[in-house]
């Protein structure tokens, strides 16, 4: 398939010309939307009833690596069509293309630059199964003819189309990292098409990505366009190249742009376009301001806080910034994922726990959803409960679509706490029916992609289960045709089955900062709602533990520590984590965000009542508090999809000016998920971590990304205020580097001695060293943000101090020792003069000592719980936090 560019060539007129990098990527395509089409096959290849496991099981539709011979099956049976796109390939132009199960699909080609890993990514969250199909093009110029080896790395199924001949193709499909395989063409001299068509089935998260390197010399990269000039926009991308944004996120709607001093720049942002100069480097964009007369020549209505950043299920918090020169000749651009942040945040309590709790709930009530509605409703004795307060969650139930486990316990909050009479006409029959014929777990008839795999997930399923099983006893389920006493029943084994295990041995999905509120929505229900002694007593045991934990585990209203599951938005910011809001209500401190269901269901229990001791746990801030928490418990396959044990090992350290926290010896080695192993908390947009990047992706359906996560989890240990973290990286590593998060910018003053940096939040420090030191990225999202390693990167230090005990910045970073680094091992004298030393192999050692080793020198059993509140051995029956005891069997009387 020829470009048809022939007379271009000469004037250089109707197309952008780009180099490979250098391990000989193409970063410039021209793409398709992702279409998509239901998955409405399934019968076909799994088993609707009966026993959901086995070779045909629906256990199969999980998302994950065991799901992967299913959808190679499904690409078999619905492939792929093999004709060749015949529309031309040239920026905005229209797209016609039939996608696998015969639908007619078309759309216009766009523009994109990929990030430094070189993939093309469609990857999304889909909360029904659907088959996706995505198209990619470009065109590859050389002067003299030859062979070249294309090496494509996808996902999924491709055919791969070179020239208008199909030249390969492939039936794979992996996970979340690519197949990468070769195939030999010829390249005739001139301009040669290369199209990629690629094919996924969404099952949750899909990982849709397409990655194409040229072996050999390298190549020029076409991609046509009308009205662009190649010599303009090469111009540009040089000045786009040194373009970045230095701050992720904002409270007040101003983003900083760094650059080329001079450049005239456009920037355009949810519909409207910003004129800008780079005056002496710098310049600020307002994105709640309007632009008069925007490219289109008209004035847009803005109102301050529209897009806010979300921190519902999900949610990134992210829009985007598109940013281009000034210049209608240079189509090219780059984007910088920006947010904008809630602005309510509270460091320290103030005044009464009662106005707290009435701000949230004068918050939550502008909030859309079932939670909004469910406020609306208790505050406002004079609120009908409307459809369109309910209309996502009743078609998240009717579709089964993932998450809707959420809804079904938020709507039964509105059920049993509204009267009748103050529902619109039909509504409540309309929400009996939605959950008479739902699904509620994994062995009841239905073929879909809701998660019931995952720690959370599988609670509020039960919960769900349990009390809409108990309220409508009498009434026939149509999905499964019990009547909902046996519901109930089934749900009450595996409720109280769950609950015993986590009171016990705590959360595989330790402490994070999304999960924890889904965790608490169902506990605080169960309390409020199961008629059950036993089942609503272990809610409040369980619950208690829960908040006790975010209590001990966040400093200053940041849920701050180490946590099991994690994303990147949260990690950036607290102000949007799952958490924050219910620290608001419980604490006075944390964050007023989107995620309202969890925090409305605890701030407006009348059974539940957190104890004050857990209050006070979260406003004391000693001048040293040392915490260590241990959970172990087992995976259960029929419920994880895994049967090993699990276990976690956090310490927590803090001042009243700095945290710094570390799930020690975590899988060192293994391949990582969503794990945060590691951090140092300053501030709510201030915090200072290092991952081992598998790709470039800030995006939640790639796990592990950019940012959440590490492709092969350290080893890092903590010794009060000071971690050692030792990465590996293999050779063929695609990525090959390790990162650090510090935010430059977020500090009141940071400098650089030696092989450190180090920032100052107030009157906290942090410092963090790695072999040779590392430098900043002075450009592209994460400028002045994100530092690399100048040495190996394979081992890093980080320790925290204060003004109130070790002076100025200056004095503090002037007193660090250069750390002994080595191969897979690292070595450091602490500021108090503790010799610390971690190896890959060998024991980590505190003064020469192996620190998991007990006064004997035999191995040391850890406690579950040791801080300044709570004492807990590992055969313990029973918690006391203070004066309140939580019986690790029972849980605790109401």
């Amino acid at each position: 398939m020829q470009s048809g560019m022939e007379n271009g060539v000469e004037s250089g007129k109707g197309r952008t010309v780009h180099a490979l990098d250098e391990r000989g990527t193409v970063r410039d395509w021209l793409i398709s939307p992702a279409w998509s089409e239901p998955a409405d096959d399934l019968d076909k290849h799994l088993a609707a009833d009966g026993d959901p496991w086995g070779e045909r099981g629906r256990w199969r539709l999980t998302n994950g690596p065991d799901v992967t011979p299913l959808k190679e099956e499904l690409y078999r049976h619905r492939p792929l069509r093999r004709d060749p796109v015949l529309t031309p390939v040239v920026e905005g132009g229209e797209i016609r293309y039939t996608g696998p199960g015969g639908t007619r699909h078309s759309g216009r080609w766009q523009r994109v630059h990929t990030a430094a890993d070189g993939l093309v990514d469609w990857s999304e969250f889909c909360f029904t199964p659907e088959y996706r199909v995505a198209l990619a093009a470009c065109v590859l110029e050389v002067d003299q003819a030859e062979w070249r080896t294309l090496r494509l790395a996808t996902t999924g199924p491709f055919l791969l189309f070179v020239g208008g001949e199909l030249r390969g193709e492939s039936g794979t499909v992996s996970y979340m990292e690519p197949v990468e395989q070769d195939v030999r063409v010829w390249l005739p001299s001139g301009t040669t098409t290369v199209l990629v068509a690629s094919w996924q089935v969404a099952f949750r998260e899909v990982r849709q990505i397409v990655r194409l390197r040229v072996g050999g010399l390298p190549v020029r990269v076409v991609v046509p366009s009308e009205g662009a000039c190649e010599y303009t926009s090469a111009v540009a991308e040089r000045v786009l190249d040194a373009v970045g944004t230095t701050r992720w996120g904002t409270t007040d709607g101003e983003i900083p742009l760094t650059g080329p001093d001079g450049a005239a720049l456009r920037v355009q942002w949810a519909g409207r376009t910003r004129r800008i100069r780079l005056d002496g480097g710098r310049a600020a964009v307002r994105l709640d301001e309007a632009e008069q007369g925007n490219e289109a020549g008209e004035t847009e209505e803005v109102r301050a806080g529209d897009d806010v950043g979300s921190a519902s299920m999900l949610s990134t918090g992210a829009s985007v910034l598109r940013v281009s020169v000034d210049d209608d000749r240079a189509p090219v651009f780059r984007e910088f994922p920006v947010a904008v942040l809630p602005g309510a945040y509270r460091a320290a309590p103030e005044g009464e726990l009662s106005d707290r709790r009435a701000e949230f709930l004068r918050h939550a009530a502008r909030a859309d959803g079932t939670g909004g509605e469910l406020v609306r409703a208790l505050t406002d004795p004079h609120h009908m409960v409307g459809e369109s307060g309910l209309t996502r969650a009743l078609w998240m139930i009717d579709n089964r679509a993932d998450c809707a486990d959420f809804e079904a316990v938020g709507l039964f909050h509105l059920w049993r706490r509204i009267p009748a009479d103050r529902w619109a006409p039909g509504l409540r029959d309309r929400v009996r029916t939605a959950l008479l014929g739902f699904k509620y777990w994994i062995d009841q008839p239905g073929l879909d992609a809701m998660c019931y795999f995952t720690e959370n997930h599988q609670f509020v399923w039960h919960t769900a289960e349990l009390l809409w099983g108990t309220e409508l006893a009498d009434d026939t389920f149509g999905n499964t045709g019990w009547t909902g006493a046996a519901h109930a029943a089934h749900a009450r084994g595996l409720a109280i089955e769950w609950m015993r295990r986590k009171l016990a041995g705590g959360f595989s999905e330790f402490d994070s900062n999304a999960y924890l509120a889904i965790d608490l929505l169902a506990l605080v229900s169960l309390v409020e709602f199961a008629d059950d002694q036993e089942v609503a007593e272990l809610a409040a045991g369980v619950a208690d533990r829960v908040l006790f934990s975010l209590a001990a585990n966040s400093w200053r209203g940041i849920h701050g520590c180490a946590h099991g599951r994690s994303y990147v938005s949260t990690l950036r910011s607290s102000r949007l984590e799952e958490t924050a809001p219910i620290m608001w209500v419980c604490f006075g401190t944390g964050a007023l965000n989107d995620a309202v269901l969890p925090a409305a269901v605890v701030a407006t229990a009348d059974r539940y009542r957190m104890p004050d001791v857990i209050r006070e746990a979260a406003h004391d801030l000693p001048e040293r508090w040392s915490g260590r928490q241990n959970y172990r418990g087992d995976y259960r396959l029929a419920h994880d999809l895994l049967s090993r044990p699990y276990g976690s090992d956090l310490t927590v350290y803090k001042t009243p000016d700095t945290m710094l926290s570390c799930v020690n010896d975590y899988r060192p080695g293994l391949p990582g998920l969503q794990e945060h192993i590691w951090g140092a908390t300053l501030g709510p947009e201030t915090q200072v971590f290092v991952t081992h990047a598998p790709n470039a992706s800030v995006s939640p359906s790639a796990r592990p990304n950019s940012w959440a996560g590490n492709r092969i989890l350290p080893r890092a240990r903590q010794h009060e205020g000071t971690v050692l973290a030792l990465y590996r990286i293999p050779a063929d590593d695609v990525m090959a580097y390790t990162h650090a998060w510090f935010p430059s910018a977020e500090f009141d003053e940071w400098l650089r001695h030696g092989v450190w940096i180090a920032g100052r939040k107030g009157d906290g420090f942090v410092a963090l060293a790695t072999e040779g030191g590392a430098e900043p990225v002075t450009a592209g999202p994460d400028a002045w943000q994100e530092w690399r390693p100048t040495g190996p990167g394979t081992a890093w230090v980080c320790t925290v101090g204060r003004r109130a005990v070790h002076g100025e910045l200056g004095d503090f970073v002037r007193t660090l020792a250069t750390p002994d680094f080595g191969p897979d091992r690292v070595a450091f004298r602490t500021v108090e003069g503790t010799e610390l030393s971690l190896d890959w192999a060998g024991p980590f050692t505190v003064d020469g000592r192996p620190a998991d080793l007990a006064a004997d020198g035999n191995v040391a059993t850890p406690p579950q719980l040791a801080n300044p509140y709570a004492q807990l051995e590992s055969e313990a029956t029973s918690l006391a936090i203070g004066p309140h005891v939580i019986d690790l069997r029972k849980g605790r009387p109401l």
